[in-house]
C-alpha cells in the first residue's frame, strides 16, 4: 500500500499553477458572475491563470473580458476562434495553458471561494482527478424556457467541464479532448466529450477524486422556443457513450438501463395508456399512478406554490413535453447505437 502511494506523482506543490479554462459564446451578461468568483478565490493570484476562448461571439464578450483583465488580480488571456463546439475550445484553451493543473468550467458558472483550494488540497491527498459537485442557480423573474443541468452530487462517472481538474500531463498523454464532440447542424451542442476524455484519463491509470467542498452554482440559461424543443436530442449521447463506457451502466444509469426511476414511470404510464387504447378498457391506466403521484407531488404543486398556477401548469406541460421527446430519441438513440437505455 505503501509503495502504490509513493508512486502518485504529486503536484510540485501545495498551490500548483492552475489553469482555468472558459469556453463561452454569447454570454458577456454571464461572464461578470465568473469573474467576480474567481477573484473572490482563496488561492495565491501569482499560481492561477484565466483563459477565455470564445467561439466568435456576436455580442460584447471581449469587451467585457478586457475590462476584467484590468481588474483581475491574475493573468487573464482571451482568445477568439471559429465556433467548432466546446472540446475544440477546451483543447484551444490546453494548448496554451501554463498551469500544471487544468481547471474546467463554463461561462455560467459560480465558483466558491475555495474552490481552487480545496481541489488543490484534493491533488495532495492522492486523486489524480478532481471533481466536484455544482448545484443549479435560478435567476429573479427568470423565464419559463431556460436550459438547466442536474445537481452533481457525487461521481456518477460522467465528469462534467462544469467542475474538472486534471493534470495537464495527462491531458497530453490522451490527446485532449475528441473534437469530434462539436456542434449540430443548427447550432446545439453534442454533450459527451467531458466523458469521453475522462474514461480515457482513468484507463490510463488515473484515479477521480470527488471532492465536495469544491463547488460551483451553476446558472440557469434562458433560451428559445426553438433550442427548448430541440434540446431532448441531446440525450441520444447516452446510448453512444455506453458503447465507449459500459461502466456507465454502474455509476450512472438507474437499475442499469433507465435515466431514473421516474423515467420508468413515466414508460410505464405510456405502455397503460397504449394498452388502453388498443384493448378499449381502462385497466392498463392503473399505470399511469405512479408517474402522475411524482408528477403532482415533486412538480406542479411545489411549482405552483411558488410561482403561481399559471407558471405550474406551463412547467408542468414543458415537463411532460420533454419527458415524452427525451424517451423518443432514446429509443431512437438505443436502435442506433446497440445499447439499450430508457
Amino acid at each position: 500500500m505503501g509503495q502504490a502511494v509513493d508512486a502518485i506523482v504529486r503536484p510540485s506543490n501545495p498551490f500548483p499553477v492552475i489553469s482555468i479554462i472558459v469556453p463561452t459564446y454569447n454570454r458577456a451578461h454571464e461572464l461578470p458572475y465568473l469573474f467576480s468568483a474567481l477573484a473572490a478565490q482563496w488561492y495565491p493570484a501569482d499560481r492561477m491563470e484565466l483563459l477565455v476562448v470564445d467561439n466568435s461571439s456576436s455580442d460584447q464578450t471581449e469587451a467585457v473580458v478586457a475590462e476584467w483583465a484590468t481588474i483581475l488580480p491574475f493573468s487573464v488571456a482571451f482568445y477568439r476562434k471559429d465556433n467548432r463546439g466546446p472540446a475544440a475550445s477546451r483543447n484551444y484553451g490546453a494548448e496554451r495553458a501554463r498551469g500544471e493543473v487544468l481547471a474546467y468550467t463554463d461561462s455560467d458558472c459560480i465558483p466558491l471561494p475555495h474552490w481552487l483550494r480545496n481541489a488543490a488540497a484534493g491533488f495532495a491527498q492522492g486523486g489524480d482527478m478532481i471533481l466536484g459537485p455544482f448545484y443549479p442557480v435560478g435567476r429573479l423573474g427568470e423565464p419559463i424556457l431556460v436550459s438547466q443541468q442536474s445537481a452533481q452530487e457525487r461521481d456518477k462517472g460522467c465528469y462534467p467541464t462544469a467542475n474538472l481538474f486534471i493534470r495537464r500531463s495527462d491531458w497530453e498523454k490522451v490527446g485532449g479532448f475528441d473534437e469530434r464532440y462539436g456542434l449540430y447542424p443548427w447550432g446545439g451542442l453534442v454533450a459527451g466529450e467531458d466523458t469521453d476524455l475522462a474514461w480515457r484519463i482513468r484507463r490510463s491509470g488515473a484515479q477521480p477524486l470527488f471532492v465536495w467542498n469544491a463547488a460551483v452554482g451553476h446558472l440557469s440559461t434562458p433560451i428559445t422556443l426553438r433550442k427548448f424543443l430541440l434540446r431532448p436530442i441531446m440525450v441520444q449521447i447516452l446510448p453512444a457513450l455506453l458503447r465507449k463506457v459500459p461502466e456507465l451502466r454502474q455509476t450512472f444509469f438507474w437499475n442499469r438501463y433507465f435515466m431514473s426511476k421516474y423515467s420508468l414511470y413515466f414508460e410505464l404510464g405510456l405502455i397503460g395508456v397504449i394498452a388502453a387504447a388498443a384493448i378499449h378498457t381502462w385497466v392498463p391506466l392503473l399505470l399511469t399512478l405512479p408517474w402522475l403521484r411524482h408528477l403532482w407531488a415533486n412538480l406542479l404543486v411545489p411549482t405552483t406554490r411558488i410561482l403561481g398556477l399559471r407558471q405550474g401548469l406551463a412547467r408542468t406541460l414543458l415537463h411532460i413535453y420533454g419527458q415524452s421527446a427525451e424517451t423518443l430519441v432514446l429509443i431512437f438513440g438505443s436502435i442506433r447505437y446497440r445499447r439499450l437505455v430508457l
